[in-house]
């Protein structure tokens, strides 16, 4: 869910912040909300972190430029914020983003990718779910021609779901032949779809989990 704060509490959030041990900035440290890796930090004033809540999208204050910028205002790779957290001495901020593309302008995925000791590489996860629906939201809330989501749904919502009956059908088709690099691809094009469905009509990810979830708890209950 994207936070976007109304004139009156971001004033109240403002008001909270310590700016002036920082001569007018405070840190910015940016996680994903889905794997809580932390993605980069910068700086903000009053102004770049008003600009963050009312909007929604991650705004920073540039010490070399010295003006304020939007992540992805060039790249379109935009953070997506979901949550605002204050530290103990409320002059620090920890952002909770959902991040479309990569972080970093190197193209990794986060700015913090240079460890004194190596790390096992993350491999991906059932929250590329909630990063990917994200994007799929993003595509829609600001189409482009470049993009596929925001072509598919310009033609209406009866061909997104006509999109999803045809990945259906491949998905059972692949799954018949027993090739499972195949059934693999065909369900990934069909969750795909299904997602931009559920965007498109404005529901939650999350409902679904939550469907499963008391499913899962009424059946382990009743065994």
């Amino acid at each position: 869910m994207v936070l976007k704060l109304n004139k009156k509490e971001i004033e109240d959030f403002i008001q909270k912040i310590n700016f002036e041990k920082g001569d007018g900035l405070v840190p910015a440290i940016v996680q994903d909300a889905s794997d809580n890796r932390v993605l980069m930090q910068a700086y903000m004033n009053k102004e770049a972190l008003a600009l963050t809540l009312s909007t929604g999208k991650m705004h920073y204050w540039s010490r070399t430029k010295g003006r304020i910028w939007m992540k992805g205002e060039e790249s379109k790779h935009y953070s997506i914020v979901e949550n605002a957290i204050l530290d103990c001495d409320n002059d620090a901020i920890l952002f909770k983003v959902q991040q479309i593309g990569a972080v970093c302008h190197t193209g990794e995925d986060t700015c913090f990718y240079k460890p004194i000791n190596p790390e096992v590489k993350q491999e991906a996860d059932a929250k590329m779910l909630e990063r990917l629906f994200e994007v799929i939201h993003e595509r829609i809330r600001n189409p482009s021609e470049e993009s596929y989501v925001s072509r598919l749904t310009a033609k209406g919502e009866d061909r997104v779901l006509q999109k999803v009956g045809e990945e259906a059908v491949e998905f059972i088709l692949a799954m018949k032949s027993d090739n499972q690099q195949e059934a693999t691809l065909e369900a990934a094009d069909l969750i795909f779809h299904m997602l931009v469905s559920m965007a498109q009509k404005g529901y939650d990810l999350n409902s679904i989990f939550e469907e499963l979830h008391q499913r899962h708890k009424k059946k382990t209950q009743n065994s």
